[in-house]
């Protein structure tokens, strides 16, 4: 079914067929998760790099950065970070252990979960993604993104790769297609462009 962005959605085509068509040609990784050395440390994450840390934190909230991330020392950073993996060291995660990490990151001054939920994406995108309230409106998860929609949010995100057969496809790039038809779903009709 073809589409063109801005344009009145043809009948019949919602969110999953946006997702369906668009999350196969995102981008995996975000620019700010391709740090220097980022695919280095996925491969040895035991230790965040302190600037890849501060890189997310400001590009998904840069309200609190000066404020509270910057006061995070990398000894902190560390060990919530070594918590939060030592949470995840089981596959496939559990909703308790994705909820004990979230939790473990929150602590860190700055970070409220949808920080933490970047970070866990920044180390694998594969299976997080980043919380959200526009893809949290899409996908009708009432509520603020706490730790309990998070788990709510990624089983939907899980839930749509398979009903969707995006096997090749990463949480991030699920996430990314939903946030991107927000506008589409909350464009006032007659300040869409026409074909």
């Amino acid at each position: 079914m073809l589409y063109a962005y801005g344009s009145s959605p043809v009948n019949g085509y919602d969110y999953n067929d946006f997702v369906r068509h668009i999350a196969p040609v995102l981008p995996k990784d975000d620019e700010v998760f391709l740090y220097r050395h980022s695919h280095e440390w996925r491969e040895n994450p035991n230790k965040i790099p302190v600037v890849l840390f501060k890189n997310i934190c400001h590009w998904k909230s840069p309200r609190p950065f000066k404020k509270y991330v910057c006061k995070n020392t990398a000894l902190e950073i560390n060990k919530r970070w070594q918590n939060a993996l030592q949470q995840l060291k089981n596959t496939p995660f559990q909703d308790n252990a994705i909820k004990k990490a979230l939790k473990e990151l929150t602590e860190l001054k700055g970070v409220a979960v949808p920080t933490a939920s970047a970070l866990l994406t920044a180390w694998n995108p594969d299976e997080f993604g980043i919380i959200d309230f526009k893809v949290l409106k899409v996908l009708v998860i009432d509520g603020p993104a706490n730790i309990d929609s998070y788990t709510e949010f990624r089983n939907r995100l899980l839930k749509l790769r398979k009903e969707l057969k995006l096997d090749n496809c990463s949480l991030r790039q699920i996430e990314l297609a939903i946030w991107h038809y927000y506008p589409i779903q909350n464009a006032d009709e007659k300040k869409r462009p026409e074909n």
